[in-house]
């Protein structure tokens, strides 16, 4: 007999919720006792963080008494070993399949890097309810019963004689399929050495979490006979985050703000290209907007002619930039017919430069008409498919399997093209690819403007582009 899989929506609750309601029956989000006492380092080195408690009768009845837990772990890797111990606790076994290595000083940043996306979240603990109506954008949504993937990688294709019981589950309603990769011509393939415990024995599937603080999709397996916890992670592989921005008057000082730039020539080590109009310094953000690696940085969006491509530019030591060309031209070569037709371009842009620097702090939401909106993540929505190809199959999977991740629609599915990370164009001088920074769109502003980054040489290439 195959389990029907359930899709299951929790809501957060309060105590008047919560109070008439099974503790049996109640996630528990950032639970403050997971670990055993002496993998407790883990968490305090930020590799490893409890992110939700759920007891195993939410899955199946023959669960009941243990708490399983899904935790965020390094995005380098697939999956995580357990062991379910005394008092419900997990004690870390390694990392695909490997036990954890010592943790040197190097290593410890390399993971905790890759945990940045876990760091982002809100942190403060919280209990969820089971709700009756579908899901909404805030909701936790459990799966169980059947395993759903979101990716191919473990899935063989069904039998006839297996295609036949599925349609027999489905004519008798116990059998509900969405449109997932996953349906009548493809199976978890349990034969697989990943689903096997260390005695060889068959792993089974406990449920699947979705949730708006836990990026990605997340499955546990479990093993009766050894105790074995394996939970799967799976990120989508393209990222976009939208902030506002919006006007914030007299903000304390310490806390990260955009400003509105109101002495321009200042961010130029040769201030000339702002007096002879070829380009305007607008906005400056500090770095940690995009990824707290570049906390000390301060980058710049500068308002350039709509005939410009890109300007590159060189952050100094105090985060100013240094002009190196605009498109193939070098400073030097700029001519009085260029700088003529360049003012001719941009000139009432230096009208509205603002008197007093104007500060603008990031929201999730648009607050008013002269907000801004930044996006930063893996790489851009561009305007024009100047640097974009054609996605692979497997990139069009990728990208459908994250709207499924994300539980509403990405940014990246319904798009043929997606960044091409060959052209020479995004590569610094030494031919290392650079890092996306992020996108400014600006409604008072003509255009989007993106900006890249080289960690290695402190190269800043500004793109400008326009529908």
């Amino acid at each position: 007999m195959i389990n029907p899989r359930q899709f299951t929506s929790y809501k957060k609750a309060d105590s008047s919720d919560t109070a008439s309601v099974q503790p049996d029956r109640i996630l528990t989000s950032y639970p403050t006792e997971t670990l055993v006492e002496k993998d407790k380092k883990y968490k305090e080195q930020k590799i490893l963080i409890p992110e939700f408690s759920l007891p195993g009768s939410l899955a199946k009845p023959e669960l009941e008494g243990l708490t399983f837990h899904f935790m965020a772990f390094p995005t380098l890797f697939e999956y995580a070993d357990f062991r379910l111990i005394d008092g419900n606790k997990y004690e870390l076994l390694g990392f695909n399949g490997k036990p954890v290595p010592e943790l040197t000083s190097e290593l410890v940043d390399l993971y905790t890097e890759a945990m940045q996306v876990y760091f982002e979240q809100n942190s403060e603990p919280s209990v969820y309810s089971e709700k009756d109506t579908f899901y909404h954008k805030e909701d936790i949504t459990l799966l169980t019963g059947k395993v759903k993937w979101d990716f191919s990688t473990y899935l063989r294709q069904t039998t006839e004689v297996e295609n036949e019981s599925l349609y027999e589950l489905e004519k008798e309603g116990e059998l509900e399929y969405e449109e997932f990769d996953e349906d009548f011509n493809y199976t978890t393939d349990y034969d697989l050495p990943v689903f096997k415990d260390e005695n060889g024995n068959t792993l089974e599937f406990v449920c699947r979490l979705y949730a708006p603080n836990f990026p990605g999709s997340h499955y546990l397996f479990y093993s009766k006979e050894t105790q074995l916890v394996r939970q799967f992670s799976k990120s989508p592989r393209r990222q976009e985050h939208q902030i506002y921005f919006n006007r914030l008057e007299n903000p304390d000082p310490g806390i990260d703000v955009l400003e509105e730039i109101s002495d321009p020539s200042k961010v130029f080590t040769e201030p000339s290209y702002f007096h002879q109009m070829v380009l305007l310094p607008k906005y400056s953000f500090p770095g940690s907007i995009a990824h707290k690696k570049y906390a000390d940085l301060r980058f710049h969006f500068v308002i350039v002619p709509v005939f410009n491509t890109w300007v590159d530019f060189r952050l100094t030591e105090d985060n100013i930039y240094e002009v190196l060309c605009f498109d193939d031209q070098l400073p030097g070569d700029f001519t009085p017919e260029f700088i003529k037709r360049c003012e001719d371009n941009i000139d009432t842009y230096f009208e509205e430069i603002p008197e007093k620097t104007r500060y603008f702090i990031a929201s999730d939401t648009e607050m008013e008409y002269d907000s801004l909106l930044l996006s930063t993540g893996t790489e851009p929505i561009w305007d024009q498919a100047d640097y974009m190809r054609e996605k692979t199959e497997e990139e069009i999977q990728a990208d459908y399997d994250a709207s499924h991740m994300n539980i509403l629609s990405d940014p990246f599915q319904d798009r043929d093209y997606v960044t091409d990370y060959d052209a020479p164009e995004l590569k610094d001088e030494n031919g290392d690819t650079m890092v996306f920074i992020a996108q400014l769109y600006e409604g008072i502003l003509f255009g989007s403007y993106y900006l890249y980054y080289s960690p290695k040489t402190r190269l800043v290439r500004q793109f400008f582009q326009c529908t």
